[in-house]
C-alpha cells in the first residue's frame, strides 16, 4: 500500500448546531487520485477548507507526513506543499498567462535568494503541462472560462505542489472543456497526489483510485471505483439509477 500523505482523523466542524464535518477519519495515499463525492450540502468543500487551513476544525486532528497540521495557517499548509483550487477560478486577471504562471513559481521560493532561472524554467513547464504554452502572452480575462481552469491548474502545478486540493475543477464547464481538464487530471495523477471533490461522475470514476462519499457530513462509503459503484448505500443515497 502507498504511503499517507495526508490523514484525518475523527475531524469535526460545527458551525452552531450543524456539524458540517462530523468525524471523518480518511487516508489518502501518495500518488494517489482520492475523489469526496456526495450531494449539496454534504460537507466536501467545508472538508477541503480543513484541510487548507481556511477553517479550523472544531475537534479532530490533521496529519500531513505525520505531522500534526490541525492548527497550522493557510501560509504554513501551502508552503508545505498542500495546493487549493477553488470553485470558481482563481487567476489574475489582468496579468498574462505567462506571468500568472511565474508568479505562483516564484511564491513558492522557500528563501530570498532563489534563482530566477529555476523559478522562469517551472514556470514554463507549468504552462507547458497545462496546454498554454501558446497562450503565454495572452491577459488571463481574455481566455475562455474553461482555459483560466487549465490556467489555474497550471498556477498551482508551478507551485511544485506535494498534493493538489481541487474543488469541482469540471464546474461550469462545457463537454469540450470538460474533457480537456479531465486529460490535464489525467497526466498529473501520473506525478502527484490529488484530492478531488467534484459532481461529474464520469470524470470521477475515470480518474480516481479510491473514492469516498460522504453525506450529512460524514462518511457514507469509502473505497474503490468498482466498490462504490456497487454499493447499494451509495446507490440510494446519491447516485441513483444512472450511476456508471
Amino acid at each position: 500500500m502507498p504511503e499517507a500523505l495526508l490523514e484525518t482523523r475523527d475531524l469535526s466542524r460545527r458551525f452552531g448546531a450543524l456539524a458540517a464535518v462530523d468525524g471523518v477519519s480518511l487516508s489518502f495515499a501518495e500518488g494517489r487520485v482520492h475523489a469526496v463525492i456526495g450531494p449539496n450540502g454534504a460537507g466536501k468543500s467545508t472538508f477541503l477548507n480543513l484541510l487548507s487551513g481556511e477553517l479550523r476544525a472544531t475537534s479532530g486532528r490533521v496529519f500531513f507526513r505525520g505531522q500534526e497540521l490541525t492548527r497550522a495557517t493557510p501560509d504554513r499548509i501551502s508552503r508545505l506543499g498542500i495546493a487549493r483550487s477553488y470553485q470558481s477560478a482563481n487567476v489574475f486577471a489582468e496579468l498574462s498567462c505567462g506571468e500568472c504562471v511565474w508568479l505562483a513559481s516564484h511564491s513558492r521560493a522557500r528563501t530570498l535568494v532563489f534563482p530566477s532561472a529555476r523559478v522562469a524554467e517551472r514556470a514554463r513547464r507549468a504552462l507547458a503541462t497545462c496546454g498554454l504554452a501558446e497562450r503565454a502572452g495572452v491577459r488571463a480575462r481574455q481566455l475562455s472560462y474553461g482555459e483560466q481552469r487549465q490556467l489555474e491548474i497550471g498556477m498551482i502545478l508551478a507551485t511544485d505542489p506535494q498534493i493538489f486540493l481541487l474543488d469541482e475543477p469540471l464546474a461550469g464547464l462545457g463537454h469540450d472543456e470538460a474533457q480537456r481538464i479531465v486529460a490535464l487530471l489525467q497526466e498529473l495523477a501520473r506525478r502527484h497526489t490529488i484530492v478531488l471533490v467534484e459532481h461529474d461522475m464520469d470524470a470521477v470514476f475515470s480518474i480516481a483510485d479510491t473514492i469516498t462519499v460522504l453525506v450529512d457530513g460524514r462518511v457514507l462509503e469509502s473505497g474503490a471505483p468498482d466498490f462504490i459503484r456497487q454499493s447499494e448505500r451509495v446507490r440510494e443515497a446519491y447516485l441513483g439509477s444512472d450511476a456508471p
